[in-house]
């Protein structure tokens, strides 16, 4: 069997590599086959690889910020009830408790689909989480443990920020596609190897999918703005300030701010001894938020008074 090992997945590696295969020919036509990939040839001769090239460079990190964002929207409730709906919903149970219904003339085939989807990838207790986090991030990648003897013995999730896909890399086949596991020394993956969920729908974000909470991501970062803002203003407005009104009499105008001082230093310093050499420290470190007010008075509105 390990000698057939090679042999199987250098064939599922071509029968999955690229786009679909056409086999089927019509008998009746007559006529020479067109020079495959003739468009597509003359497209890539006419499109610009630098242009792609930076877009690629600035896709991958936005990609990156994005999942970021989406990590971080999560812990809003709101949200992760939401993303539990979509996860409910989708992989809602019938009255037997099946996720899905497999449909096939052939008997074979069933019982094949039903052993690997029901007891190997255990999809009614697996789907749920897996579409939740489809639904978040609008990409979802599975690692598929294929055994020559056995089949798929095996699918693993794989964070999405260690997964990159390839596409358009070899010339001979543009539809190509292959998977890089970044967090492994880039380790190539061919296409059977990953199985790839996304949500399709945006095409700023190809090759990969778009989440659910794309449409919110602005204003949930305005949200959180505003409540850093709002909480920020709360703390520093917070403390209780005081305006002490000293009754400063006859006091000398060009003496007001000395004698206003020796009234703020009898207030507010605390005389400490410092246990080395003995001297007096008056010491005042108060908050900047918390500093009081100290206004001199006289004539009619002569007395002292402290108010908050």
């Amino acid at each position: 069997m390990a000698d057939n090992s090679p042999s199987l997945f250098r064939k599922l590696t071509q029968l999955f590599r690229s786009g679909p295969s056409i086999k089927r020919r019509v008998r009746s036509y007559k006529g020479k086959d067109p020079q495959p990939g003739s468009s597509l040839q003359q497209f890539r001769r006419a499109h610009s690889d630098i242009y792609a090239n930076t877009m690629s460079a600035y896709g991958s990190f936005d990609r990156m910020a994005r999942y970021s964002d989406f990590s971080e929207m999560e812990a809003t409730p709101e949200i992760a009830s939401a993303l539990d709906i979509y996860a409910e919903e989708t992989s809602s149970v019938d009255d037997k408790g099946n996720v899905l219904h497999i449909y096939s003339e052939n008997r074979k085939v069933r019982e094949l689909l039903h052993t690997l989807f029901y007891d190997t990838l255990n999809v009614n207790f697996n789907l749920p989480m897996w579409v939740r986090n489809l639904c978040k991030y609008g990409d979802f990648f599975l690692f598929n443990d294929v055994s020559p003897e056995f089949g798929i013995i095996g699918a693993y999730p794989i964070p999405i920020s260690e997964i990159e896909r390839e596409e358009g890399y070899d010339a001979d086949d543009p539809t190509a596609v292959r998977f890089r596991w970044m967090t492994q020394g880039n380790q190539v993956l061919e296409n059977w190897q990953i199985s790839h969920f996304r949500l399709l729908g945006n095409d700023a974000f190809l090759p990969y999918g778009s989440s659910v909470l794309e449409s919110s991501r602005r204003i949930w970062r305005q949200l959180i703005l505003i409540e850093d803002a709002m909480l920020v203003y709360r703390i520093i407005r917070a403390p209780e300030r005081r305006v002490f009104k000293i009754d400063v009499g006859n006091v000398p105008p060009e003496n007001v701010a000395e004698y206003l001082e020796q009234a703020k230093t009898a207030l507010k310093r605390e005389p400490v001894v410092a246990k080395a050499d003995g001297r007096v420290d008056l010491r005042y470190n108060p908050l900047s938020v918390d500093e009081d007010y100290f206004i001199p008075v006289r004539g009619g509105e002569s007395g002292t008074d402290i108010t908050s």
